[in-house]
C-alpha cells in the first residue's frame, strides 16, 4: 500500500512539536507535511496551504489549526480524502473574549505562560514543556498573526454538512478551553465523522497522549481505505 499524503495544521503557537510523536508512531504508512501559516486572514493561510499541498491529502487540525483545516476543507473538498480534527469550534468568535493578539504583541511570555496553565492536562508536566517551547519558537508576531486570524474568522458550523469525506474528531475529555460537547456537535453536524474522546487529557492530544492518538488515527485510516476498495 501507498503512504497516505497527510498534511498537519498545528495549533495556535505550536509547530511540528505538536505531530512529532504520532508521525513517527504512524512511520511509513503516511507522508507527512507539517505546515504552519501564520497569516492574520484563515483565507490567505488557506490559499498558502492549497498551494503547497498534493493534489489529494488526508488532513489534520488542532485547536486554530482545526478551523484553518475546517476551511481548507471547505474551500477544496475535492482535494482533502479525510479529515481529523482537535479542539477546535465552528462557531464564529464570541464577543468580549481575551484580546490574545493584543496580548502576544505587548507581552509573549506572560501570555505564553497563561496558555501553558490553560491547554494540557495539569499533570501533563512534559507536554506543558514542550507548548512553551514551541511558543518561544513561533514567536509572538506569528502567534498574534494566528490570534488575529481566529478573531477574525466566519463561523463554520452551517457549512459543515457540505464536508462529505470521512472524518475524525478527538477530543481531550478535560480540554479547559472548548468543551467536549463541541467536538461531539461538530462531529454529529458532519455526514462521515465520528467522535472520540481520550481521558486525562486537555486540549492538545497529539502532544499529551500521543500512542493513543496516533492508534486512532492509523485505525480511521485503515477503515476508510477498506471502505473505498
Amino acid at each position: 500500500m501507498s503512504a497516505t499524503q497527510v498534511i498537519f495544521i498545528p495549533a495556535l503557537l505550536c509547530d511540528v512539536g505538536l505531530y512529532r510523536d504520532v508521525i513517527a508512531r504512524l512511520g511509513d504508512s503516511i507522508a507527512a507535511q507539517v505546515i504552519v501559516s501564520p497569516k492574520p486572514r484563515l483565507e490567505d493561510s488557506v490559499a498558502e496551504i492549497l498551494a503547497a499541498a498534493p493534489s489529494m491529502f488526508a488532513l489534520v487540525g488542532t485547536s486554530y489549526g482545526g478551523n484553518l483545516a475546517l476551511e481548507v476543507a471547505l474551500a477544496a473538498p475535492e482535494r482533502v480524502s479525510a479529515l481529523w480534527l482537535m479542539g477546535c469550534d465552528p462557531a464564529g468568535p464570541q464577543a468580549g473574549g481575551p484580546d490574545l493578539a493584543g496580548g502576544l504583541t505587548a507581552t509573549p511570555d506572560a501570555v505564553i505562560e497563561m496558555l501553558a496553565g490553560l491547554v494540557v492536562h495539569q499533570e501533563a508536566t512534559a507536554a506543558r514543556t514542550e507548548f512553551k517551547a514551541m511558543a518561544q519558537r513561533i514567536g509572538g508576531v506569528a502567534g498574534a498573526a494566528q490570534a488575529r486570524a481566529l478573531v477574525a474568522r466566519t463561523e463554520a458550523t452551517s457549512r459543515l454538512g457540505r464536508l462529505h469525506m470521512p472524518a475524525l474528531a478527538l477530543w481531550g475529555e478535560a480540554d479547559a478551553l472548548v468543551a467536549p460537547a463541541i467536538g461531539r456537535a461538530l462531529a454529529y453536524a458532519m455526514p462521515h465523522a465520528h467522535f472520540h474522546t481520550l481521558e486525562g487529557c486537555g486540549h492538545l492530544p497529539t502532544l499529551e497522549k500521543p500512542a493513543e492518538s496516533a492508534a486512532l488515527f492509523a485505525a480511521f485510516l485503515r477503515d476508510e481505505a477498506a471502505h473505498t476498495h
